[in-house]
Formats: structure tokens, sequence, C-alpha cells
């Protein structure tokens, strides 16, 4: 069965967004919270994990769900991208803020903060935009 070929800048995201998740949990959070810093600044670094979990969720998701479109096409082909978008987003949203209100502990210990809600959500509503507007696949023409 043939992949997918997924368009070069969705491939930039998710490596930056796992590149961000790094540099915050190795450099940034640990010099924040050490840092007289204002707390603006500590709510950042403490939400980012949730932001790029929104981001990375989305991406993966609408890749498994679109390949999978394509090898059940006979089923599956009536299925838009769109769609496909729509509920990898929801999806997404739906297991990181059923994390923070503790209806899941899959991801670990979380302790609920409605800042990691909000970057959640901004994460989601952000990719799904790109998404939407710059496509997920790379179409070739006929």
């Amino acid at each position: 069965m043939k992949e997918i070929s997924i368009k070069k800048y969705i491939r930039y995201l998710f490596a930056l967004a796992i590149f961000a998740f790094i540099l915050n949990k190795l450099i940034l959070r640990p010099w924040v919270l050490e840092s007289e810093l204002p707390e603006f600044f500590k709510i950042i670094v403490l939400s980012i994990p949730n932001l790029v979990e929104a981001i990375v969720g989305t991406l993966l998701l609408t890749g498994i769900f679109l390949q999978a479109r394509r090898y059940f096409n006979e089923y599956l082909e009536g299925i838009k991208d769109i769609h496909i978008y729509i509920i990898a987003a929801g999806l997404a949203g739906v297991y990181g803020i059923s994390q923070e209100y503790k209806l899941h502990n899959i991801g670990g210990n979380n302790v609920f903060d409605l800042n990691d809600v909000i970057a959640s959500i901004l994460g989601l509503i952000i990719t799904l935009v790109v998404i939407i507007k710059y496509g997920f696949i790379e179409y070739k023409k006929k």
C-alpha cells in the first residue's frame, strides 16, 4: 500500500513542536523557575507541554486517519479531508483536556491548571486552522 505524501511544512511543524518541548523541558523551564522572572513566564513554560501535546496529537491523528482512509478506501472514500481534520483535533482535544480534568491518568501525574487547558485549546485551534488553510497531504496533479 502506498503511503500518503505529507506536506513538508507539516513535517517541519511536527519537528519544531518536539524541539520546543525538549528545549522547554531541559533549558527554559528550569531556568525560568529558578529565576526571579514575572509569573507570566512561569505560566508559559509550565503550559508549553500542553500546547505541544495538542499540536503533535492533532498532527499524528490526522496522519493516521488519512492513511486509514487510503487503506480502507472502499469504505471510507467519502470522508472529506476537512472532516478528518476536525475529528483528529476533536479526539486530541478530548484526550488532552480530559487528562487535565483527571478523567484519566494516561499521561502521568497531572495537576489541574486552567492555563494548561487554555494552552491545549490554543494548540488545537492553531493546528486545525493551519491544516485547514494549507492542507496536510501533497496531492499529485494528474
